[in-house]
């Protein structure tokens, strides 16, 4: 069941956080030594391991606001970083200090950094690609890939496993311009949750979505839902 605590009634609500500030994005002046520090990419624990801890495996040509010319960049939800390949072939992380609005130049997608608030109540910074910008509201994806260790064999029923990464299903946030500009908020995964989102409003959008015949795991239906509501 989806925790009672976790379900915040209406977009409308302003949660509040001791010690929560927006992050802000470089300064005009700000360069990539200033925004980037190497890293060594050949982590022993991924070792061996199957499938890709990226999004796109390989690096994809962007512009970064806030610096100058294009860049490579990946993005990996596994560690939540933003990678830099340069012209030498040295691998950075961007600095998780920022907001960063990465466009990629191949129009595959445009990802911002923004705060959330994870599944441990803690405040966080990472990536989301935004899916849908209005002048109300923007819906953002959060990709998701889960890290599975080797496992030893058991019996012979039950062999060893090889290390792999695994795609999960991305989960959705919404952003209310209006009242709550910079606050995202996590959108139900559950069918039968997602109305209680809308606060006083949820039987209104239940039997929208009900009428309209519309699901919340597609990305076009949810902004069809989320215009409707913010009409």
């Amino acid at each position: 069941m989806y925790k009672s605590k976790r379900i915040i009634f209406g977009l409308a609500i302003l949660y509040t956080l001791s010690g929560y500030s927006q992050l802000q994005p470089p300064n005009s002046n700000s360069t990539l030594q200033d925004l980037a520090f190497f890293i060594d990419v050949n982590n022993k624990k991924y070792a061996n391991a199957q499938g890709s801890k990226y999004i796109y495996a390989d690096f994809k040509l962007a512009k970064i606001e806030g610096l100058s010319g294009s860049h490579l960049v990946r993005f990996d939800p596994v560690d939540n970083i933003i990678q830099l390949k340069k012209e030498d072939n040295n691998i950075l992380n961007l600095s998780k200090k920022y907001q960063y609005k990465i466009e990629l130049l191949d129009g595959t997608g445009t990802y911002e950094t923004q705060q959330f608030i994870n599944t441990d109540g803690e405040i966080e910074n990472t990536f989301f690609e935004s899916i849908h910008t209005s002048k109300n509201y923007k819906l953002y994806k959060k990709h998701r890939i889960k890290f599975q260790p080797a496992k030893p064999a058991k019996s012979s029923y039950e062999p060893a496993t090889d290390p792999e990464f695994i795609p999960l299903d991305a989960i959705y946030y919404v952003m209310n311009l209006e009242k709550n500009p910079g606050h995202l908020l996590e959108l139900p995964r559950k069918k039968k949750v997602f109305p209680n989102f809308f606060g006083n409003r949820a039987k209104e959008m239940s039997k929208y979505i009900r009428m309209q015949n519309l699901k919340i795991s597609s990305e076009e239906d949810l902004i069809k839902i989320l215009n409707y509501y913010f009409q």
